[in-house]
């Protein structure tokens, strides 16, 4: 009886477990950990046929009865959380094989340590391609990317900065328009400043002055020393003037004269002031927009856009979406003090997938919730899947957008497949008995299903 007891200890006194088959291949043992890992109770399997409980093809036990013989496998997912190796022996008695055994062992945090260190190493090697932007004296700095598009952009903008033509910025909004400008500007060596000023953020009737600066008494209301404009403020630097589509129509024909004499009287001044500034200018109306429309003029639009540089979207240049979220994510992770998280796979995968109409500057946005928002050691992908219901993403769609290139029907079904049930498995916290319910397959499927996409 003793002998009985002290064999069941030791069996479970490891963190192993053990599966004993008979040659009808019918279950005679569970142990503790093997019910732990599997979530199915002894009375739930013993006696029976072992097929019945698992998918025949993730079964090494059967391997080493009917070809008496040992297995081993490394690394093997039991569930969608526990990681182990596996041993399995055909038990021999005077040459009959009366049944066998396997034996599990669990390599979950191992795995988890090395999955981590190799997640760790890859935002390094992320953050390393960039520390050439990160350099005080780079005009660049602010500037992160990867792809081979922007590398071909930031040396247009090198040869562009070498001249004194006026360069006109174009590209949706969010794309950073500002920060191309002042990489311009930084780059041009010039001895003023850089003067932003936004056309669309300015009242009509203060645009004016705004621009031009005004002398004292000009108005009621005005400063009695008077005041710089940013023309004046800009002085042997660069102004320069995003959303210039907007600036009232008005005001294009003298800022027109201006470009043309270098000279401009202030609001209520006498005297006339001469300027010397580089100027860029910004939009996210394409040029035909603005060659149409009846409120901007074409020989403005000539004169301010010797050079175009258009900046991409991020949806045309993937490869700058995980750069730039690695580098929103240490940048705010250290605003917020926060320690920064892990961003898994899949995770990464839909950022990837998604369009990015707001480009950048939706990219911090959805950045900065995750930051707050997020609790443990990585990033709640839940958040993400939050914010696009909030913008009526179709989420599913962006993520099983057509692929580039042929490839095989079969091919892309099992992509799309292996993404539901992902998905289907994090929407049931992983619990295999409600997934397998959900998706409308048994357990065993399931497993099989796991194994096979390797989820």
């Amino acid at each position: 009886m003793i002998e009985k007891k002290l064999i069941e200890i030791l069996i479970n006194f490891y963190n192993h477990s053990f599966t004993i088959i008979d040659k009808d291949e019918k279950l005679i043992y569970w142990s503790v950990r093997a019910s732990e890992i599997f979530n199915l109770k002894h009375e739930d399997v013993i006696g029976k046929d072992i097929k019945e409980v698992f998918s025949e093809d993730q079964l090494l036990i059967l391997e080493a009865l009917r070809r008496n013989r040992s297995f081993e496998k490394k690394r093997h997912q039991a569930t969608p959380d526990i990681h182990v190796d596996i041993k399995a022996e055909p038990i021999n008695i005077r040459g009959e094989v009366l049944g066998a055994v396997v034996s599990e062992v669990d390599v979950t945090s191992q795995i988890k340590k090395e999955k981590e260190l190799m997640e760790l190493k890859s935002k390094v090697d992320v953050l390393s391609d960039n520390v050439k932007h990160l350099h005080n004296d780079d005009p660049f700095k602010n500037i992160i990317y990867k792809s081979s598009i922007m590398e071909n952009l930031k040396n247009q903008i090198e040869k562009a900065a070498k001249t004194n033509a006026n360069i006109l910025i174009t590209g949706e909004t969010g794309v950073g328009k500002e920060l191309f400008a002042q990489a311009i500007h930084k780059t041009s060596r010039l001895e003023g400043d850089f003067i932003p000023l936004n056309c669309g953020a300015i009242p009509m009737e203060l645009f004016e002055s705004e621009l031009f600066g005004y002398d004292g008494g000009a108005f009621t209301g005005a400063n009695k020393g008077g005041n710089e404009g940013k023309i004046e403020l800009a002085h042997d630097g660069t102004l320069f003037l995003d959303e210039i589509g907007e600036m009232p129509l008005e005001m294009q024909v003298k800022f027109l004269r201006i470009l043309q004499e270098r000279k401009y009287f202030k609001l209520g001044g006498k005297k006339e002031q001469t300027t010397n500034f580089r100027l860029i200018s910004a939009t996210n109306k394409r040029i035909t927009e603005l060659l149409s429309s009846d409120n901007f003029r074409s020989d403005l639009l000539y004169r301010i856009n010797v050079i175009n540089i258009h900046i991409p979207p991020l949806r045309e240049r993937p490869d700058d979406i995980e750069s730039l979220f690695y580098y929103y994510l240490f940048q705010l992770s250290d605003k917020y003090r926060k320690d920064l998280l892990y961003a898994d796979q899949q995770l990464l995968k839909e950022i990837r997938a998604y369009e990015w109409p707001g480009n950048a500057r939706e990219l911090i946005n959805v950045v900065e919730r995750l930051v707050i928002f997020s609790n443990g050691s990585s990033l709640d992908n839940s958040i993400f899947h939050q914010y696009l219901e909030e913008v009526g993403s179709d989420r599913a769609m962006n993520i099983y957008s057509l692929p580039g290139g042929d490839i095989e029907l079969k091919e892309y079904v099992d992509r799309v497949e292996a993404d539901y049930i992902r998905r289907v498995l994090e929407n049931h916290d992983h619990n295999i008995e409600k997934s397998s319910i959900a998706l409308g397959v048994s357990r065993p499927t399931l497993y099989a299903k796991i194994k096979k996409f390797n989820l």
